[in-house]
């Protein structure tokens, strides 16, 4: 133990709190004590064998920047499982090392008011025993886009570098489907080691990629190299691959409005490549883009105020009987000729980045409560960002048109994540004056990203939708399965019932239904189309 002390700080151990750390310590190598959030405030143990670096040098810092970015959707689960239970049992996580060590953490709620987590974190037993067998699914896989945003809003800066594998569609056609597999791990594990320590790679479409690293590799290079692990396969041989950097700096922008920026390039490069990031603004980085963005800005905003969009209805079904249960009303524009907006999503995520969330929300649920009266009875959701939900005169309005124009329990919202709510106080008022008019709330894409769990735990929510990425990883592999129990049971421990999307075929509703889930959604029931009795 005295080689895990050498770098403890050297006060006497005098308060409860201390005798309490001093405990946790004697077992780990690492100790960290957290706030509700995760972020770091105090650190102790070996940090300097591990990373390189003091503890106190994390302090102030998220939990996050110690373990491997793939296990940071399980981290976000703990964290919010030790904040709602008070305590996690063993846990295995990969660190941020150079080696990715194995590690168990285990977490207690402090025995006080401070509303403090503390966290051990040690070495991995060498035989198997019952700490191995409580593994939460730490190779659930993050999207890349969620990523880049969070490091965004972090303030932790960095850079993303985008590259286009041209004449993949057409080379992959070739390839066996365990040859594509195979080498697409491959890329991503060559993008990741020339990203440098610490800096997460991943496909963002097909034979389209990111790196997020904490500078900017030399694209050049990374290009080469690629190129010749592409030419290694007789399909890929005369493929090319080019690349374009995005830095992430504000430059005068809020964390939220960077964030949404970064989303629509990241959207425009998924569906065009660099061409099309290009010619969406972004050649001159973020900032420059929502410079520029203000003029098709008004394209949008025009859109919304004369109804230029229809909405569509998916059914939400109850698993056991597959009887409707609601259906959740799901945004079309109609676009026009020549517009370079031609999607649904590329549509509200630029309303998002140049700052429409509020008037697009509140068109779409006024088009909701109006199908709504106007079917045979139906239920419908309607989403509603995290951004609007800050707005004030959004929340009155919505509150007034619920009030005055739907039967109770007819109109459910689905909180979104598009951005961290920062006046939770006011939007935990909120939720609950709609609960109390009989309007419930749903936490959407749960486990998509961190801020659904915050939401889980500052907010009284009725339901709880599983991200659909979740629901169709379990059921192939054991470890995801493990990660989306988790979820389950920490919804059904705050009395949230559980809805699961994207269900496509007739296993997944019953693996669903045997982990207790009650609804679900998704295409084996029914794809989005015209709201029934209207």
């Amino acid at each position: 133990m005295s080689a895990h002390l050498a770098e403890k700080p050297s006060k006497p151990v005098q308060s409860q709190k201390d005798r309490f750390l001093a405990f946790a310590f004697a077992a780990a190598d690492l100790l960290v004590e957290a706030t509700a959030d995760g972020t770091i405030c105090f650190a102790a143990g070996a940090f300097k064998a591990r990373f390189g670096a003091a503890p106190e040098q994390f302090t102030g810092r998220h939990l996050h920047r110690l373990f491997a970015p793939a296990d940071k959707a399980t981290l976000d689960l703990a964290l919010y499982t030790t904040a709602l239970r008070g305590r996690l049992p063993p846990l295995v996580l990969r660190l941020s090392d150079a080696a990715a060590t194995p590690m168990v953490i285990s977490g207690l709620a402090m025995p006080s008011s401070s509303g403090r987590l503390c966290f051990t974190i040690g070495r991995l037993p060498s035989l198997p025993g019952p700490v191995a067998a409580m593994t939460m699914g730490a190779n659930v896989p993050n999207s890349f886009t969620r990523l880049a945003e969070e490091r965004l809003r972090s303030e932790d800066g960095g850079a993303v570098s985008l590259l286009e594998v041209e004449g993949w569609s057409t080379a992959r056609e070739s390839l066996p489907v365990d040859a594509q597999r195979t080498l697409q791990t491959e890329i991503v594990e060559v993008l990741g080691r020339l990203g440098g320590p610490g800096s997460i790679a991943g496909e963002i479409s097909s034979g389209r990629y990111g790196i997020l690293a904490d500078s900017a590799p030399d694209l050049s290079a990374v290009a080469a190299e690629l190129e010749i692990l592409l030419r290694a396969h007789p399909a890929t041989a005369r493929t090319q691959v080019q690349g374009t950097g995005l830095g992430l700096e504000r430059n005068g922008l809020t964390g939220p409005q960077a964030a949404r920026a970064l989303r629509f390039a990241l959207a425009r490069f998924a569906d065009g490549g660099t061409k099309a990031t290009s010619e969406a603004g972004f050649a001159n980085g973020l900032a420059e883009f929502i410079a520029s963005a203000q003029l098709r800005a008004r394209t949008v905003r025009t859109a919304l105020a004369e109804n230029r969009f229809r909405l569509a209805f998916q059914p939400v079904v109850n698993l056991n009987s597959r009887s409707v249960h609601h259906y959740e009303a799901l945004l079309r524009p109609i676009f026009t000729p020549g517009n370079s907006i031609q999607t649904t999503q590329d549509f509200v995520t630029f309303a998002e980045s140049v700052g429409l969330s509020e008037e697009l929300d509140w068109a779409v649920m006024q088009q909701g409560v109006a199908a709504q009266v106007g079917s045979s009875g139906s239920s419908i959701a309607v989403n509603v960002s995290g951004l609007s939900m800050q707005s004030p005169g959004f929340r009155e309005k919505v509150t007034e048109l619920l009030r005055t124009s739907v039967a109770p329990g007819k109109i459910l919202i689905e909180l979104t994540e598009t951005a961290d709510i920062e006046d939770i106080a006011s939007a935990s008022s909120f939720i609950d004056e709609l609960r109390s008019i009989g309007t419930p709330v749903c936490i959407d894409d749960f486990g998509a990203g961190s801020a659904a769990f915050k939401y889980l735990k500052e907010f009284r929510v009725d339901y709880v939708k599983l991200d659909g990425a979740y629901v169709r990883g379990a059921l192939q592999n054991a470890r995801e399965h493990g990660f989306l129990l988790s979820m389950i049971e920490l919804a059904n421990f705050v009395g949230a019932k559980v809805i699961a999307e994207t269900i496509e075929q007739d296993d997944e509703a019953k693996m669903m239904t045997d982990l207790g889930v009650e609804y679900g959604q998704g295409w084996l029931f029914g794809k989005p189309g015209q709201l029934p009795g209207t």
